[in-house]
């Protein structure tokens, strides 16, 4: 078997390759590259829950709550107030208790269709990283790489006092 071959891998070589049906497909590459091999992949036969894919290289912008933007204006959580510190930015200055219902300030901020920038969730890319403008907070999870000095990452951090953020 031919394993050297020179060009892009494409649905025509795949078929050629004569894979077994029942195999694991295990893909890395950029974003436009994984989608035609993975459709080349199933087109082959092979069953999708059995590719597997890791993208790397620029992919859409990780930023739900500004790409996407709620119709909603900013609002008090539904449900009972919470029991904790107050957590308004200047985009919905009403305070909105914390409450253990919120994971993160994160949740909270969600809860009240704020606008916010987030991927992992676990403090690790710091796609969250929002100026703390006053208060304090501690984390659950304790990030990997803390914020910069005088920032907080929203998605692990739960208010200790009263806080105001720029969000």
């Amino acid at each position: 078997m031919e394993y050297a071959i020179r060009g892009r891998l494409s649905a025509e070589l795949i078929n050629n390759l004569e894979l077994p049906r029942d195999a694991d497909a295990y893909l890395c590459g950029p974003v436009s590259f994984m989608a035609d091999l993975r459709a080349a992949l199933a087109s082959y036969g092979l069953d999708p829950a059995r590719i597997h894919i890791e993208t790397f290289g620029a992919e859409a912008a990780l930023t739900p709550g500004i790409a996407a933007s709620s119709s909603k204006l900013p609002h008090q959580p539904a449900g009972p107030p919470g029991y904790g510190p107050g957590c308004p930015s200047p985009a919905a200055p009403s305070r909105a208790r914390w409450g253990s219902q919120y994971a993160s300030v994160l949740g909270l901020a969600e809860a009240c269709d704020v606008p916010a920038r987030w991927s992992c969730r676990t403090g690790v890319c710091h796609t969250c990283e929002t100026a703390l403008l006053s208060g304090a907070v501690s984390y659950d999870p304790e990030p990997l790489e803390p914020p910069a000095d005088g920032n907080v990452l929203i998605c692990s951090a739960q208010p200790t006092e009263a806080v105001i953020l720029d969000l």
